[in-house]
């Protein structure tokens, strides 16, 4: 098996640095009537990034939208739509890397990386979710060129006593996700609890992953954690929040309050498709360059020394990639 040589590896991590960042149905649950608390107060509504350079991507939630700590623990993410082979395998170390595939696409992807027994097949309504620790190599490239994965790429940062822990990967497919039905609303319960179901998804720390599809008119309740970070993102339609219009490619943040804890999203147009990410804050120093986070410039210089030196092991490019070589 052939592997990337320390030159290559250091193309990789500047490719990496310059991008920025079974047929059984779905088990359903009627939502019950929670007892009404006091709603939480929308901080800031932020329009999420655009550049029409980047071809596939549709928009970007980037640090600089809500300043420091606005989106911890989360780090970033970009909603995509990709259908053909973008990067080759690249290093990610001291962050969980998570693909999350809406339902509406018409292709898959197929991971591969440094740690797993064998590729995994990521289709739409799937989640991967990687955590990779100390550091890890992987590569994701459309299954079929040409048929086109329509998804969330979201960047979690890890606890400071788990960045050095070893990889790991957890998946849920399409069929086995948890959904909640709503009086005109559908809500898929990708990771935490909304209403009576509850995901059993070990992510390094706790959180919520909603995608929440509404008609005009329909309101999807949603008790949070008033010490959560809640983020909103609209991405198709409008909704208000919590009384608080937020249209198209734009993100509402929750901050943690002393509060209430209650959210409730109404949808203002036909269709209507939002991203609810909410999470605890870890509150701790942030330092990134591209695809490795760490909390000190001497944790960043450890895992570019372990990823050129080929500690986080060794992974060949799919044939796509060897070609274009």
């Amino acid at each position: 098996m052939s592997s990337v040589p320390p030159q290559g590896r250091r193309e990789v991590l500047q490719l990496v640095v310059s991008a920025g960042v079974a047929a059984c149905a779905p088990t359903r649950h009627p939502a019950r009537r929670q007892e009404p608390t006091m709603q939480r107060p929308v901080t800031a509504v932020a329009d999420a990034l655009r550049d029409a350079r980047v071809d596939f991507l549709i928009a970007r939630l980037h640090p600089s939208m809500f300043g420091p700590g606005g989106l911890d623990p989360f780090l970033a993410g970009d909603e995509f739509a990709m259908s053909r082979p973008t990067f080759p395998p690249h290093p990610h170390a001291g962050f969980s890397a998570v693909t999350w595939a809406f339902e509406d696409g018409d292709g898959a992807f197929t991971n591969r990386d440094t740690f797993s027994p064998g590729p995994v097949q990521i289709g739409p309504g799937a989640l991967h979710w990687t955590a990779s620790g100390g550091g890890m190599v992987h590569e994701e490239i459309p299954t079929v060129p040409g048929r086109a994965l329509h998804g969330l790429q979201l960047f979690v940062d890890q606890p400071r006593a788990q960045k050095q822990s070893a990889p790991y990967a957890l998946h849920t497919d399409a069929r086995d996700v948890r959904v909640v039905t709503h009086e005109g609303a559908r809500v898929r319960v990708m990771a935490g609890a909304h209403h009576d179901a509850r995901v059993t998804l070990a992510t390094p720390s706790p959180v919520t992953l909603l995608d929440v599809q509404l008609t005009r008119g329909a309101t999807v309740p949603h008790r949070t954690d008033p010490a959560d970070n809640v983020l909103v993102w609209v991405r198709r339609g409008a909704a208000k929040v919590n009384g608080t219009t937020v249209r198209t490619h734009q993100v509402a943040r929750l901050a943690p309050t002393t509060a209430g804890g209650d959210l409730a999203i109404e949808g203002l147009d036909d269709r209507n498709e939002v991203t609810l990410l909410q999470g605890r804050p870890l509150g701790q120093p942030v330092y990134m360059h591209g695809p490795f986070v760490g909390t000190s410039p001497d944790e960043i210089r450890g895992y570019i020394d372990r990823y050129q030196r080929g500690a986080m092991g060794e992974l060949t490019p799919s044939a796509v990639f060897q070609r274009r070589g």
